[in-house]
C-alpha cells in the first residue's frame, strides 16, 4: 500500500539534492521519512483490522475508511508545518522596503514624483508595452523605484506584474534575500509535488471503502 508511490517520492528527493541547499535537503528528507512513518502506521493498522475475527467485512471497510481519513489527517498537519510559504511571505514583504538612498532623499523623492505624474495618465497595459523590458531587466531604476514606490492605493501596476519588479530590485540592494527565496520557492514545490502524491492516493483509498450508496450519490452529483 502506498508502495508504489515511493520512486516517485525518491525522483522528488533526488531532484532537491540536485537543487537545494543543505538545510532544503534536510527538510525533503523529514517530510520523505514522516511519509514512510504515515504509511507504516496505515498498512500496520489495516493488517490488524483484516485479522481481526470480530469484525463483519462492512465493519472492517468502516475501520479502514477511518484509518486512511486518520492518515490524511496527519499528512494535513505535515503539510502546514513543512510549507515554506510563511517564510517566503516574509521574505517577499523584505523586498518591498524602500532600498537604500545612494542620493539625496528629497531629491529622489521629487524626481520618482515627477515619473509617477508622467505615468498617471498611462494604463498599466501602455505603462508596460512602453516599458516593459527597462523594468525587467532593472536598467531603468528611477522608473522601477517609482512604480513600486507608489503610495499604498495607487499602485500602477497589478500585484503579479510589481511581485515581479520587487525581485527585480531586490536582486541590486537584497541579493542574498532573493538567493533564499529562489531556493525557498523550489523547496515548496518539492514539497507540494510529494504531498500531492500522497493525498490523491489516499483519497482515492477512502473512497474504495465508502459505502456504495455514498459512491453513487457522489458520483449522481457531479
Amino acid at each position: 500500500m502506498l508502495d508504489h508511490l515511493i520512486p516517485k517520492l525518491r525522483f522528488q528527493l533526488a531532484n532537491a539534492e540536485k537543487a537545494l541547499p543543505e538545510d532544503g535537503v534536510a527538510v525533503v528528507e523529514k517530510v520523505y521519512n514522516d511519509i514512510l512513518l504515515m504509511r507504516n502506521f496505515v498498512v500496520n493498522e489495516f493488517q490488524a483490522i483484516k485479522e481481526d475475527k470480530n469484525l463483519s467485512e462492512r465493519d472492517k471497510d468502516s475501520s479502514r475508511r477511518q484509518v486512511l481519513e486518520k492518515a490524511i489527517t496527519k499528512l494535513e498537519i505535515l503539510k502546514s508545518k513543512r510549507s515554506a510559504s510563511d517564510l517566503i511571505i516574509e521574505l517577499e514583504a523584505k523586498l518591498s522596503a524602500t532600498p537604500p538612498e545612494g542620493e539625496d532623499r528629497l531629491l529622489r523623492f521629487l524626481r520618482e514624483k515627477e515619473v509617477r505624474e508622467r505615468l498617471a495618465t498611462m494604463s498599466a497595459s501602455q505603462i508596460l508595452s512602453h516599458f516593459e523590458n527597462s523594468l525587467l531587466d532593472g536598467s531603468n531604476s528611477l522608473l522601477l523605484d517609482a512604480i513600486l514606490n507608489t503610495p499604498p492605493g495607487f499602485e500602477m501596476l497589478p500585484e503579479k506584474i510589481l511581485k515581479k519588479l520587487r525581485r527585480v530590485r531586490g536582486k541590486k540592494y537584497y541579493p542574498e534575500i532573493v538567493a533564499q527565496l529562489d531556493a525557498l520557492h523550489k523547496l515548496d514545490s518539492i514539497l507540494a509535488k510529494m504531498f500531492t502524491l500522497v493525498r490523491s492516493e489516499l483519497d482515492t483509498l477512502r473512497r474504495k471503502y465508502l459505502p456504495i450508496y455514498v459512491v453513487k450519490k457522489t458520483a449522481y452529483s457531479r
